[in-house]
């Protein structure tokens, strides 16, 4: 019976939905503990590699994994693979391109209004006792005629940029691939060269893009003071997008007003993150493409992906991307 081993640890309900949908014939095993040890270790007798979580597939899981055939990943991030190494044993790799785009989407959206509408700190003043009806209204403000800056503009981008379009938002963007003419007018969205030029006309700066050895850190001290001030910044695409300890410093002086943030530089959140003590940002741990549909859907393809394979009926793996 083939093995498919799942390279990180589900627990409670992700588990058992995973489960749900592995074919007959299968075995699915998780791991006992998230860890690089138990990962090589339970490694030896795979034949597919489902790959969620950050855990590394590098040289030595893989010279662990005799018997693997192939690794099918069940979002779309790469980082954790080792590409070179991978390559080498002409071990194909599958994506689930845009499987989660409109859950991340909608994130998006939600972190945009809730830094917009102040609506954490505003739900936890009024469970304290604080009635101030007036002054907490004025705080907030509409998405209405704001400018969105975008940074990407793929399937996620292009389903945000659709939702912002339908609140009335003015949406700028910037993207090694520009978008065609009728993309851009039936989105409402405007073309600039490069990120720095998003900057200055920036009232919320969202991430849509992969991380890149060219963009680590894009969102800098420098960058930071390009923008208005007040501005609002938020990132559902990957972490070490932005330069948290200059983030921090813009978030306490008030050059940034707020922030959403789903992707953080460590994840897990270290203990003593100096994010976690500000009332004018919102974290949350990664989710925004784990809606339970989302998350059905992207096990289920995957697993699907993975027995199409197994059968040798490859021409059954639609609109999934082959990256390697």
């Amino acid at each position: 019976m083939p093995k498919i081993l799942h390279t990180y640890r589900y627990t409670g309900k992700p588990w058992e939905i995973l489960k749900s949908v592995v074919p007959a014939g299968f075995e699915i095993k998780t791991l006992d503990e998230p860890t690089q040890e138990q990962l090589i270790k339970e490694a030896v007798d795979a034949d597919y590699f489902l790959v969620s979580g950050r855990l590394l597939i590098n040289e030595e899981v893989l010279t662990a994994a005799k018997n693997l055939k192939m690794i099918q990943r069940t979002g779309v991030g790469t980082e954790m693979l080792d590409k070179a190494a991978i390559k080498a044993r002409k071990i194909p790799v599958y994506v689930n391109a845009g499987i989660n785009a409109r859950s991340v989407a909608e994130h998006t959206v939600t972190l945009i209004l809730n830094c917009l509408k102040n609506i954490p700190l505003i739900s936890s003043n009024v469970k304290k006792g604080v009635w101030k009806k007036q002054e907490t209204g004025v705080s907030c403000n509409e998405l209405f005629g704001k400018t969105v800056a975008m940074v990407g503009m793929g399937n996620i981008g292009r389903i945000t940029a659709g939702i912002l379009h339908a609140f009335g938002a003015n949406i700028i963007y910037t993207d090694i691939f520009r978008q065609n003419e009728d993309v851009e007018k039936t989105l409402g969205i405007s073309f600039r060269a490069s990120f720095d030029e998003l900057l200055p006309d920036a009232d919320i700066l969202s991430f849509h893009c992969p991380l890149t050895a060219d963009n680590q850190k894009i969102l800098n001290a420098v960058a930071l003071e390009k923008m208005k001030d007040g501005a609002i910044v938020v990132n559902t695409a990957r972490g070490k997008l932005i330069d948290e300890d200059a983030l921090y410093k813009a978030l306490v002086s008030g050059k940034i007003r707020s922030a959403g943030l789903d992707v953080h530089y460590e994840e897990p959140m270290l203990a003593d993150d100096p994010l976690k003590t500000l009332d004018n940002v919102i974290l949350t741990p990664h989710i925004a493409g784990l809606s339970f549909e989302t998350f059905q859907g992207m096990m289920r393809g995957a697993v699907e992906n993975i027995a199409a394979f197994d059968r040798g009926e490859l021409d059954r793996i639609k609109n999934k991307k082959f990256v390697i």
